[in-house]
């Protein structure tokens, strides 16, 4: 069975989102911090950026997939959502630089403290958890439309439908058993 390995949270909205996301897809889904834990089947870990989560979370999948921003066409997806600012949780550590975007971060630099006010705004996260409500609370000084996260948007269940397959393949471990 493949299944979706996130961070988890305290955060119960982005437990649920995950969950949900895992769902539509007919597969299954673990979190690293919170349960249900990753106990076994093709895990593929669901972060966004390289980070200490990501890897923490790669070492024990079986998918040893690179994180979304360098999933084959992930820049082209959040380039087609045609927003003025890109909202990253951050540090960066070269992937979200090399998008080419206008980007703010929650932590790190440029900051979303100092970010220009746009008309549409997209916080580049997989869920409405705690991430994604402390950049909509600190980006409410401007008046920008903010996107919903990745999981609430058809396009990019479709993305992923499309995708995971090839990123399974590509990066699944040779040696595991193929009756899941």
């Amino acid at each position: 069975m493949i299944v979706l390995i996130f961070h988890g949270s305290r955060d119960p909205d982005h437990n649920l989102q995950a969950a949900e996301l895992a769902r539509a897809l007919g597969v299954g889904y673990a979190f690293m911090e919170a349960e249900p834990r990753f106990r076994g089947g093709v895990g593929v870990p669901m972060f966004v950026a390289d980070g200490a989560d990501y890897r923490h979370a790669a070492e024990v999948a079986t998918v040893k997939a690179p994180p979304l921003l360098r999933w084959p066409g992930f820049a082209d997806y959040l380039k087609g959502l045609g927003a003025q600012l890109y909202i990253f949780h951050g540090p960066d550590r070269g992937d979200v630089a090399a998008l080419g975007l206008p980007v703010a971060f929650l932590e790190g630099e440029p900051n979303i403290e100092d970010a220009p006010c746009v008309e549409t705004a997209a916080p580049v996260v997989l869920t409405r958890g705690y991430i994604y409500k402390k950049i909509a609370a600190k980006y409410s000084r401007c008046q920008a439309n903010l996107l919903p996260p990745l999981a609430e948007q058809p396009t990019f269940i479709e993305y992923l439908r499309r995708t995971l397959p090839i990123i399974i393949s590509r990066y699944r471990q040779a040696d595991i058993a193929t009756n899941y």
